[in-house]
């Protein structure tokens, strides 16, 4: 054997062993070698392939790639490679052609595996791809060097520039030096440790304050080394200031809860409907005070097992009543705690956590000073109404019967008794209005319980007619009509009316009807107008140009029995505030525009 054929013969032994494919084919691309491994992966005997051309054994094969690719192989005397799909083996190969004098040596691999692989791998990074670019997250991935390699949309929108513009940079280039000297300290732990790191981080971007969740991992290479920082940041601005806002709160009702004067306390509620249960949660300070009990004592309890079996069914049924009722209620209640007994006016509030009441929120307001006040000034009403039968019955029929014979016997005087008549008649009279001024005064302090719409205007009108008003004006500024009780209104303006026309007929009135008067505009003192009209949202107003009243007397005026004649009987500015306090009105006097007095009423409530 030459030396050429022992170097065939070990070739062909070593290409036998090869794990590729591996044919020869001559000048005109007929088979003159086929190793063991390319008939396994051609599925074809390769006795019968030796002589054959190529095209002839495999005609599928003719105008593809593998023909293109092996003729630019022979014409150019230069190895190349290819991948082909065989769609008869639906296999892929890697193809590799070494061109000779002689004809073409062709090594093939199975790569069908691979291309799956890289396929598989395509459709993953597309799926990445695609969920990085749809987040509303910036995701990113940094070098070592902090310089980004990757940002996604939502990142480079974050930055105001495209993504493309966006890599190479660092983080100086696009957040503040403050933000940007905080993210490399946190990258370089990162790339010390290799593990992940999560952390909430306010970031300036553009000048504008953002707060991020930051998840960070390391980004490593193909062989596992620490190359970077890959991360996705989650904007959580809003929610950072929304929870700032719930602890704001928080801190605000606590402080509310633990430093109101009413008691407070709360109830959990289980269950809904006739069978729900209701347990004290916790009272706040001023509940404890109140009534001796704790919130260590009553927490987790039902009102039965904390306070006993008679006051905890009245306030289980209370409790269940505004579960109900699915809304407040408010309501008066006797209870005896350990503290005492006591009167309170309780409201209750059902709290819904997703459309279920899960709480009731109450607040007591002990009312035991005013509930014996009001049985006080309820006994004191029935003695004044008492009184008042008194002087009506026994006063006025006296009066009566004195007035009569005095009537008789004026008929008969003689002349010069005329005078004493006259007194004596005026003496009469003026016990009358004593009586009538007293009578209004007793009944006029009850609150008002039967209000109705009453127009201003018709009431003073009827008013001011039955007043002795001389030659006095009046002026109704503002129509409107107030909510209150007609006939104890028309007390109040009578004797307002009275007031103001008595007043200003003993007095050189007010600067301004003192200057017409100087000016010879009459040749008596003008008239005294009185205006009546509204201020405000709740306020109603009667001023008139008289002499006013002094501002030391202003609270006097107002006293019972406060007069400033000899005529007066003291009592008409009393039931003023008497008439107006049943309303529920405040009174107050001060200086009208004009110079006079101005009477202020506040609380109005008008319709």
């Amino acid at each position: 054997m030459d030396d050429r054929s022992e170097q065939l013969l070990v070739r062909s032994e070593t290409l036998e062993r090869v794990t590729d494919g591996v044919v020869s084919l001559d000048a005109d691309l007929r088979y003159t070698y086929v190793n063991q491994r390319a008939e396994e992966i051609l599925g074809v005997d390769r006795a019968t392939l030796l002589g054959t051309h190529v095209w002839d054994a495999f005609p599928e094969a003719t105008g593809t790639v593998a023909e293109s690719r092996f003729r630019e192989a022979m014409g150019s005397q230069r190895p190349l490679e290819f991948e082909r799909y065989n769609e008869r083996l639906d296999r892929w190969f890697e193809v590799r052609v070494y061109p000779d004098e002689e004809g073409l040596s062709v090594y093939f691999t199975d790569a069908t595996e691979r291309k799956r692989t890289e396929r598989d791998l395509e459709q993953t990074n597309r799926r990445l791809e695609a969920l990085l670019e749809n987040t509303v997250d910036p995701a990113y991935v940094k070098d070592a060097a902090g310089r980004y390699l990757y940002v996604n949309s939502a990142a480079a929108v974050l930055f105001g520039r495209d993504p493309d513009e966006v890599v190479g940079l660092s983080d100086e280039a696009l957040f503040d030096a403050e933000s940007a000297a905080a993210i490399a300290a946190v990258d370089r732990e990162i790339l010390a440790s290799g593990e992940r790191d999560l952390r909430e981080a306010v970031r300036y971007v553009g000048g504008q304050r953002h707060v991020f969740l930051d998840d960070k991992y390391p980004y490593r290479d193909a062989d596992g080394t620490v190359a970077g920082v890959m991360g996705i940041s989650r904007e959580v601005t809003d929610r950072v200031a929304q929870r700032q806002r719930l602890d704001e709160l928080s801190e605000e009702y606590e402080a509310l809860f633990s430093n109101a004067v009413d008691a407070i306390f709360l109830l959990d509620v289980g269950g809904d409907g006739p069978d729900a249960e209701f347990r004290f949660h916790r009272l706040n300070p001023a509940h404890e005070v109140a009534t001796g009990l704790t919130t260590d004592a009553v927490r987790g309890k039902t009102p039965r097992e904390a306070l006993g079996e008679q006051l905890g069914a009245e306030l289980t049924a209370n409790y269940q009543r505004c579960l109900d009722a699915g809304r407040p209620i408010t309501y008066e209640e006797r209870l005896e705690f350990p503290a005492g007994r006591s009167y309170w006016e309780t409201s209750l509030a059902p709290v819904r956590v997703n459309g279920e009441v899960t709480r009731i929120v109450g607040i007591a307001r002990e009312t035991t000073d005013r509930v014996e006040r009001e049985r006080e000034l309820e006994q004191q009403n029935e003695r004044l109404d008492e009184f008042a039968n008194v002087v009506s019955h026994d006063l006025r029929s006296p009066l009566t019967v004195a007035s009569g014979y005095l009537h008789l016997l004026s008929e008969d005087c003689a002349p010069d008794h005329e005078e004493a008549f006259g007194r004596i008649a005026d003496a009469l009279n003026r016990m009358e209005e004593i009586v009538e001024d007293t009578l209004t005064l007793a009944r006029d302090g009850d609150t008002v319980v039967d209000a109705e719409p009453v127009p201003v205007t018709d009431l003073v009108t009827r008013s001011w007619g039955f007043t002795d008003t001389a030659d006095a004006r009046l002026v109704v500024d503002d129509e409107c009509t107030v909510i209150g009780d007609a006939s104890r209104l028309q007390h109040l303006f009578q004797n307002l009316f009275r007031n103001a026309v008595e007043h200003g007929s003993t007095s050189s009135g007010s600067p301004a009807r003192q200057d017409a008067a100087d000016h010879g505009e009459t040749d008596e003192d003008p008239p005294i107008t009185v205006h009546v009209g509204r201020f405000g949202t709740d306020g109603l107003y009667v001023a008139d140009d008289g002499p006013g009243v002094p501002a030391d007397d202003r609270e006097e005026v107002f006293e019972t029995g406060y007069t400033t004649t000899t005529e007066g009987t003291g009592f008409g500015l009393a039931i003023v505030r008497r008439a107006a306090e049943g309303h529920g009105w405040s009174v107050r006097v001060t200086d009208a525009p004009e110079g006079g007095a101005r009477f202020e009423f506040t609380g109005v409530t008008f319709a």
